[in-house]
């Protein structure tokens, strides 16, 4: 009911002065002609419905980020899906792009073309990130877009455990045009689905095996997902990490997520897919 009130109130707000103009010229007209009365009933059912539509317009322009517009789907990718990566010419890729293949999961999105920017602050983490490497996504007043645990004294980065934690941010409009937001290496486990509020929560456990070769034996690594989807808006802050599913849910419960006044759209994104392996770069 409170948010039902706000948005009314912010709508009404939004009202073109020229209906408010039109609303008290006619209201003179109605006491003019006070000798005629189905002319004021008249005049008054036109103006209730002139106000009317000016409101419902206004509403939907005041709610636009608040329809459950977005929706999420997820599969295992299919055995010939490709997507193609623009980076820029460079030595190591003379053709300025790359063809992702081979995939195992991929989660793909529907819904308008923008979103709210969003910029989280934790309210848990096992350890303290290292702010150089985090410090070009942090704002002057502490929220990120993105925090990765390497860098840390805590972290190993030669053992399985090589990234606790990461929270990095998606937009669904970024996929717009059929793109999608894929697992590479990993293939997941089950996959839970919770509600948290405004998130439909994704939650699963993915492995990559790694085969032997005359060097090593065949490793196996774990990785751990939170996927907080908002409907709504249209963002998707990935919460993963090689440390175990409580660390990882821990730190997705406690953190703050908010919506920045600054509009994010598809036009915005070179390409329309990301992966989301941890600690591939």
């Amino acid at each position: 009911m409170r948010e039902t009130t706000r948005n009314l109130t912010e709508a009404v707000s939004l009202i073109d002065d020229r209906y408010l103009d039109l609303a008290e010229k006619t209201n003179k007209e109605i006491l003019e002609m006070s000798k005629n009365k189905r002319s004021i009933v008249s005049v008054r059912r036109t103006m209730r419905t002139l106000l009317l539509a000016a409101v419902l317009v206004c509403l939907l322009t005041a709610t636009a980020f608040a329809t459950g517009l977005f929706d999420i789907k997820d599969r295992p990718a299919e055995k010939n899906e490709t997507y193609t990566i623009h980076w820029g010419e460079s030595e190591y890729m003379p053709e300025g792009s790359v063809t992702w293949k081979d995939l195992k999961y991929v989660f793909k999105f529907e819904g308008p073309e923008e979103s709210r920017k969003v910029e989280f602050r934790p309210g848990w983490l096992p350890f303290e990130p290292n702010e150089a490497v985090n410090a070009w996504s942090k704002t002057e007043d502490g929220w990120y877009t993105r925090l990765v645990s390497e860098g840390a004294p805590e972290v190993d980065s030669f053992s399985n455990n090589y990234q606790p934690y990461c929270v990095e941010v998606y937009y669904a409009p970024q996929f717009y045009n059929d793109g999608a937001m894929i697992l590479m290496y990993a293939t997941p486990d089950e996959i839970t689905e919770e509600d948290w509020g405004e998130y439909k929560v994704m939650k699963f456990h993915a492995e990559q095996v790694i085969p032997a070769n005359e060097y090593r034996e065949e490793t196996h690594l774990n990785y751990y997902y939170v996927i907080l989807f908002n409907q709504d808006n249209g963002e998707i802050v990935v919460v993963a990490g090689t440390s175990d599913m409580e660390t990882v849910e821990h730190v997705a419960k406690e953190m703050e997520i908010r919506q920045t006044d600054e509009i994010v759209q598809s036009s915005d994104f070179e390409n329309n897919a990301v992966f989301i392996d941890v600690g591939q770069g």
